[in-house]
C-alpha cells in the first residue's frame, strides 16, 4: 500500500528523531560541503527537489529508502553544521553568501522552513520488496558494487554484514569501512572459502554469489570455516596492523585458510605474524631498489598487488609465493596427516591394548562407549596411527579438546 505526503522542511527537521535515514541497505553520508550547499541554495530559490520514499516501519516510525543524503543536509543546515557558499548570488535581493541557517533573513527562513518536500509511503511491505524499491530508485546514481550488493536480499547479505563485524575487521585492518569496504573483503573472503580454492572474486562473481545463496546456511561448515580463519587471525594479530591493507588481507586469509587444512599451526600464531611483517617489511625495502636490481620474482608479486588484485590469476601467483616464502622462513611445519580418523582395524587394536580403560580418568568404557583419542591432537600434527592412540571415555574425550594431557 502507497501513500503520498507533503511534509515542509521544518517539519521533517522536527520529526527527524523519528525517521532512520540509516536502514542496513543504505549506504553512509557521502555528499561533498558543495553537495549540500547546493541543495540548502536551490530550496531557497525554490527550485523543485525530487520526491523521496519511506518505509513505514511503526506508528510514527520510518525508514529512508531514497532521499537520506537530501534529508540530512536539511537537518544538518537547520542544526547550523555549516554555511552556504561565500561566492552565492543573492535570493530575492538578499545576501545569503557564506551564512548559515540562524544568520539569514527572516523571509529566507520562512521560505526555507515553509518549503514543501513531496514524500512516497510504503506501508506493510516486505524485507525483499524494500531491497528491490532501493535498488531501482539507486539504478541511476554512482552507487558502488558492494553498495547495491548490501541492498540484496537473503542469507547470504545477512551473513556477509554480521561478517564485517568480526574484531579482525572492526580493531585489525588497515582500512576503513568507507562505503562498506569491509563487506566487499568479506565477501571475497566467503566466495574463496565456499569455492575450495583460489578464483575469480571480482564484482560480477560477487553479485552472482549474492543471488544464487539467498538460502546460505549462516551456520553451516562454510560459516564455521570463514569464522575459524578470521579467529585465528585475530590472534596473529591482535591489534592495528599497518601491513593489513585490502589486497593483503586477502592474501593472508587465503594463506591462513590453506594453512589450518593441511599444516599443524595451532600455538603458532606469533611466528605466523612476525613472518608476515618481516615479508612485508623486505618487500618495501626492495621495491625501492633499482628495477635492475631487484629480484625478478618479487617484482611480478609487486606487480600482483597493484594491478587487477581481485583476479585468479593474480591471487593465485601471491598465494603460491607468500606460502613458499613461508615455508622457506619456518621450516618446521608440520603437515597434517590426512586421515583424520582411526578405521575399525586400529580402534580394535587400540581397545584391547588399553584393555579398554579410560586412560585419563581410569574408568572402563564398554566398546560402543569410547572414543579413539590422538594423544598429540591431529591438528597439532598428531599422526593417525596406533601409537598415538589412546582410549578415552567420551567426558575426558570433550574435555581434552585439542589439548595433550
Amino acid at each position: 500500500m502507497i501513500s503520498k505526503w507533503t511534509l515542509t522542511a521544518q517539519s521533517t527537521f522536527v520529526r527527524r528523531k523519528n525517521i532512520n535515514t540509516n536502514p542496513d541497505y543504505q549506504r553512509p553520508a557521502v555528499w561533498t560541503k558543495a553537495q549540500k550547499q547546493l541543495l540548502i541554495d536551490s530550496m531557497l530559490r525554490e527550485y523543485d527537489i525530487p520526491k523521496m520514499y519511506m518505509h513505514r516501519t511503526g506508528k510514527d516510525t520510518y525508514d529512508v529508502i531514497d532521499g537520506q543524503q537530501r534529508l540530512r543536509t536539511i537537518w544538518e543546515f537547520f542544526s547550523g553544521a555549516f554555511s552556504l557558499a561565500k561566492d552565492a548570488d543573492p535570493v530575492d535581493g538578499i545576501e545569503i553568501a557564506g551564512k548559515k541557517y540562524d544568520d539569514l533573513d527572516m523571509l529566507l527562513l520562512d521560505k526555507l522552513n515553509s518549503y514543501n518536500l513531496d514524500f512516497v509511503i510504503l506501508n506493510d511491505v516486505s524485507d525483499d520488496e524494500i531491497s528491490e524499491m532501493f535498488l531501482r530508485l539507486q539504478n541511476g546514481t554512482t552507487l558502488k558494487a558492494q553498495e547495491k550488493r548490501n541492498a540484496y536480499p537473503g542469507n547470504m547479505r545477512n551473513f556477509i554484514k554480521d561478517l564485517a563485524t568480526h574484531p579482525f575487521f572492526v580493531n585489525v585492518v588497515n582500512f576503513q569501512n568507507s562505503r562498506f569496504s569491509h563487506e566487499h573483503v568479506a565477501a571475497q573472503l566467503t566466495l574463496l572459502t565456499m569455492n575450495g580454492d583460489i578464483c575469480d572474486i571480482k564484482d560480477r562473481n560477487l553479485n552472482a554469489m549474492y543471488k544464487d545463496n539467498q538460502d546460505f546456511d549462516v551456520n553451516g561448515d562454510v560459516a564455521k570455516k570463514i569464522k575459524r580463519v578470521l579467529n585465528y587471525l585475530l590472534l596473529m594479530f591482535p591489534e592495528k596492523t599497518p601491513e593489513l591493507k585490502r589486497y593483503n588481507v586477502v592474501s593472508i586469509y587465503a594463506l591462513v585458510k590453506d594453512l589450518l587444512e593441511n599444516y599443524a599451526i595451532k600455538g603458532r600464531e606469533s611466528e605466523l605474524a612476525k613472518w608476515f611483517i618481516d615479508f612485508e617489511t623486505m618487500r618495501t625495502i626492495e621495491a625501492e631498489k633499482p628495477e635492475d636490481q631487484q629480484d625478478a620474482r618479487l617484482a611480478i608479486y609487486q606487480s600482483k598487488t597493484k594491478d587487477s588484485t581481485d583476479a585468479m590469476d593474480s591471487l593465485r601467483y601471491r598465494h603460491e609465493f607468500l606460502k613458499e616464502n613461508l615455508l622457506s622462513t619456518i621450516i618446521d611445519l608440520e603437515p597434517k596427516d590426512t586421515k583424520r580418523n582411526f578405521d575399525e582395524a586400529q580402534r580394535q587394536v587400540i581397545y584391547r591394548r588399553d584393555k579398554g580403560v579410560c586412560q585419563q580418568c581410569g574408568i572402563k568404557c564398554e566398546w560402543n562407549a569410547w572414543q579413539a583419542d590422538h594423544i598429540i591432537p591431529w591438528n597439532r600434527g598428531g599422526k593417525t596411527i596406533v601409537s598415538n592412540g589412546q582410549v578415552l571415555c567420551p567426558v575426558c574425550n570433550a574435555a581434552k579438546s585439542d589439548n595433550v594431557l
